[in-house]
């Protein structure tokens, strides 16, 4: 008796687990093309890709002419249609150092790069950060990549280790005296709030 239900027990189990096991191979197959088909990329997309070749997160390292360096990184650049040796980067992000280890980064949603003229130009909301304590926001700068400079061509707004200002012009520039030169004008308005001491 017992024999008897063995044996059907494995006649069934000849049929059932193969069946079992096509099922799911079946189903992986069918997961695995749902989502590596290509069909669904827009074409709208692909053509833009095509007309306007463009370089995933590229990154640029140089120096400059006074002993500092500095980093360029970006999510994507393309080539800029007005020049002919001209990026437009989008979420650009320039890093510069200077010889004596002061840090200066730059961001942007949008920025253009002169591989000729080696300025970095941010005609949108940027956000500038020293390593010595500047919080700094403007609508537009230009940085020169010869000399780490850096100049706003628009008013900004500022956090400093001694206040909170706001100015219609700011210059960075390397300084032979000092590690570097921030200079703020064009009606500087300061809020002076002194460090406590502890």
């Amino acid at each position: 008796m017992q024999n008897d239900a063995y044996s059907q027990f494995v006649s069934w189990a000849k049929v059932v687990l193969p069946l079992g096991a096509i099922i799911l191979l079946s189903t992986l197959f069918l997961i695995a093309r749902n989502v590596g088909d290509t069909s669904q990329i827009p074409y709208a997309d692909i053509e833009e890709i095509a007309r306007q070749p463009r370089l995933s997160a590229p990154k640029m390292v140089g120096m400059s002419e006074t002993g500092g360096t500095y980093t360029i990184e970006a999510d994507v650049a393309r080539q800029d249609p007005d020049t002919n040796n001209g990026l437009i980067a989008e979420a650009i992000v320039v890093n510069m150092t200077t010889i004596d280890g002061i840090q200066t980064t730059v961001s942007a949603g949008v920025g253009k790069l002169d591989s000729d003229a080696k300025v970095v130009t941010l005609n949108s909301l940027a956000r500038v950060a020293t390593s010595d304590g500047y919080l700094m926001e403007t609508r537009g700068l230009v940085t020169s990549l010869i000399d780490g400079s850096l100049e706003t061509t628009d008013p900004l707004e500022v956090r400093a280790p001694y206040g909170s200002l706001t100015a219609g012009r700011l210059t960075i520039t390397p300084d032979s005296d000092e590690p570097q030169l921030i200079v703020f004008n064009n009606g500087v308005r300061l809020i002076y709030q002194p460090q406590s001491e502890e």
